[in-house]
Formats: structure tokens, sequence, C-alpha cells
């Protein structure tokens, strides 16, 4: 199959998100009663598995990203504790709650998603995402992003749900989309923290997220975009800013 421009891929009238970078290559899929596995140039990207079975064969055979595992049972999230340094879950909550309750323009009304299991799903994932923090296990935000009722750009609402819904602090909610997402990645030193030589990837925000984690929902407070080292958007000329000031504005001056 090959990856679509919102770099997701149609699996028998499904569709998986795969990473950003393989937008219209060709990849590979294995599908098997109880997961499904993406494949490009013989690696695994991606797999997206619910039940608890799926989950534990995950496991058992070293699949590191697990997406979803809403109905990991005692056994599973056992076995997720002993190896929590090895794996990590991304449930796309973003996406299951959009889908449950705010997806009616799009002819997805409660009623429906109701019908569909997805209420229960939510209700079932929410509590085993909080014994998955409480045991120690990574949960991290992402996955599902480019639906028309989670539109990409608007990612960083996983982090306000994994404070309402899981409990996290704001802390925690920030350290899910920094810190952890260097070994998700295999990039360990060189993303996730602001350090002697790491990649200088960094964002300038008008605001404390520790305070109120929805400021990096709105693209007015984002200063600045910096990777690795150079800025793709740079803060504003001190000449063309807003009379109001800004944190960033009042630390410059």
């Amino acid at each position: 199959c090959r990856v679509g421009l919102d770099y997701h891929v149609e699996i028998e009238k499904h569709y998986y998100s795969v990473p950003h970078q393989l937008l219209r290559e060709k990849v590979w899929a294995r599908i098997t009663a109880r997961t499904i596995e993406v494949f490009h140039c013989g690696k695994r990207v991606a797999a997206h598995a619910r039940s608890c079975e799926s989950v534990k064969q995950c496991i058992r055979h070293g699949i590191e990203v697990i997406y979803h595992a809403s109905f990991a049972d005692e056994e599973a999230l056992d076995l997720l504790e002993a190896n929590k340094d090895k794996h990590f879950i991304a449930p796309g909550l973003a996406w299951l709650i959009n889908t449950s309750y705010h997806a009616s323009e799009w002819g997805l009304t409660p009623e429906v998603t109701k019908k569909m299991g997805y209420h229960r799903e939510l209700e079932i994932a929410v509590e085993t995402l909080k014994k998955m923090i409480k045991r120690g296990i990574h949960v991290l935000p992402g996955g599902d992003y480019g639906f028309a009722w989670t539109p990409h750009g608007t990612n960083a609402k996983d982090l306000e749900y994994f404070m309402k819904y899981l409990g996290m602090s704001s802390m925690e909610a920030l350290l899910s989309a920094t810190a952890w997402g260097a070994p998700i990645m295999k990039l360990d030193g060189e993303v996730g923290r602001v350090k002697d030589g790491a990649l200088a990837d960094l964002l300038l925000v008008d605001g404390d997220p520790l305070a109120d984690i929805r400021i990096l929902q709105d693209k007015k407070r984002i200063l600045a975009v910096m990777k690795d080292g150079e800025f793709y958007r740079a803060p504003a000329p001190r000449d063309a800013r807003s009379s109001v000031p800004t944190r960033w504005q009042a630390v410059a001056a």
C-alpha cells in the first residue's frame, strides 16, 4: 500500500498513521487476527493494538511502539511494567475523545459513535491508561491526527486531555511530549532535553504551559520555532510586535 498525503495508509477500509517522512512512500502491511504492522524497507514503523491479546503479542515480539492498547488487561499491564524501558504507549486519546463526542459535523454523532463502541472503549481506555501511569509505563501523545475532527496542528490537545482524563500533572504531560520523545525515536541524548550536545529543537512560548497547558494550542502564543539550532519561525522584530508586551518582550527588555 502507499502512504497518502495525510500520512495514513488504507488497509481493508481502515486508516493507520505512519511517520510523516513516509509521505507517498510504498509500505508493506502484515495483518493478523489481532495486530496490524506497517513496514518500510524491512523496518517496522507502527503497530496498532487495541485488545489485550494484541498488546501481549507486541511485547512478546519486541514491538516497541504500541498505539491504543485500550483493552490491556492486568497480565498485559504486568508485561508492560516489566519491560517499561522498551515499550511505549501512544493511545491516540484525542482521536478517541473527538470521535466519540466532537464529530457530529461529519455524521459521527455521539449516538452513532456510542453504537460503534467508541464510548465504551474510551471509558475503559481512560482507566487502563491511569493504571499504566501509576506503574511507570510511558504514555505519549500523538497518533491518528489528520482526520477532519483531529486536524494536523492540533496535537497539543492530547496534553490537555492527559491532564483532564488521566490525571497527569502539567509537568508530566510536557515530559510525555518532550523527554520521552527521544527514546521512542531512538534519539536518546539528541532530542527531548535542553543541554550541551543535543539538537536545539525549541519552542518559544508566550506564557507558562505549566500554569496553563492549553496555551500550547494557541498558535498566536508560539512566538518562535527552532529546529537544529536554526529558527524556522524567528521571533518578530520588536517594532513589529503588539503594544501589549509578551513575556518574551519583558525578558528581552
